[in-house]
């Protein structure tokens, strides 16, 4: 398993001390946070400023017992970038679960020799959580790594509640389906054709529970669509992200002790509600 710090226990230790002190109307909540490292050009070599005055916030909530960085989580991956970002992000009192962008990657070696494999899954209760990695084939999941999310579908699928997905690029994102009107964070980067709606989209609408999928590479400059939103059958997409300043948001995601699932889109501001519903952000259907 892929995780900031620490072990698979200490990290069970954690949500079970956490469980103990939350609402019994909340089973529990976790976040997602993407392009942490902010704003193109601002040479931090850490967390996004607002993003990380959050912290404490984020520490005084006992249902959060974890958090998902989804890529970008440093502008240059050297030691001294990543080394900022693990001391920022033990401020926090519960686990954090990266996944890898592009930026994260382009040392590659370093990346994997401090955090590990770069696509890998856990479950917690009836929830299953999968990680994947973008960056190791222009945006396609295929391969081994393919091979990968087709077995952990098959294991979980006789009782898992929820499926969530969680990848840097926006993969169902194509110029000419209904996503083209989300304006990526930088539009030269993405390939022309991925996989995602030839093998993945069908496995993740047959499977045998509500799925859904998370992107963090928007929000980066005040070109970049800040967030999105869209259901279709069994699939949710969510892509969100920071860096612009102006947009700047990230995800909670609480699961309520009646099995239903809610979103809240937080906005790094005075007025965390500013940005309203993460379901106001809806795709327009055609």
């Amino acid at each position: 398993m892929t995780m900031w710090k620490g072990s698979l226990f200490a990290a069970l230790l954690l949500i079970s001390v956490a469980a103990c002190e939350r609402s019994p109307q909340v089973d529990y909540s976790f976040f997602v946070a993407g392009h942490t490292y902010g704003t193109p050009g601002a040479h931090n070599q850490g967390i996004h400023p607002p993003f990380l005055a959050e912290f404490p916030k984020l520490n005084n909530d006992d249902n959060v017992i974890f958090g998902v960085f989804t890529g970008d989580i440093v502008r240059k991956s050297d030691t001294l970038s990543w080394d900022s970002v693990d001391t920022q992000v033990s401020r926090l009192r519960m686990p954090v679960y990266f996944i890898p962008g592009n930026h994260d990657t382009y040392n590659r070696p370093l990346y994997e020799a401090r955090y590990g494999k770069t696509y890998y899954s856990f479950t917690h209760g009836r929830d299953l959580f999968v990680f994947l990695d973008g960056n190791l084939s222009n945006w396609n999941i295929d391969g081994e790594q393919l091979d990968f999310l087709k077995n952990t579908l098959d294991s979980a699928a006789g009782g898992t509640a929820y499926a969530f997905i969680f990848i840097h690029q926006l993969v169902w994102w194509d110029e000419h389906n209904i996503f083209a009107g989300v304006h990526l964070n930088w539009p030269p980067y993405t390939p022309d054709t991925t996989n995602y709606w030839a093998d993945i989209e069908p496995l993740l609408q047959g499977f045998a529970a509500p799925v859904v999928i998370f992107a963090g590479d928007l929000g980066a400059n005040e070109q970049a669509t800040p967030v999105m939103y869209y259901h279709d059958r069994n699939i949710t997409y969510v892509a969100s992200g920071m860096g612009s300043i102006r947009s700047d948001n990230y995800i909670m995601v609480t699961r309520h002790g009646d099995g239903r699932l809610s979103f809240d889109l937080i906005a790094l501001s005075d007025d965390p509600k500013r940005m309203g519903k993460l379901e106001d952000h809806e795709i327009a259907r055609p």
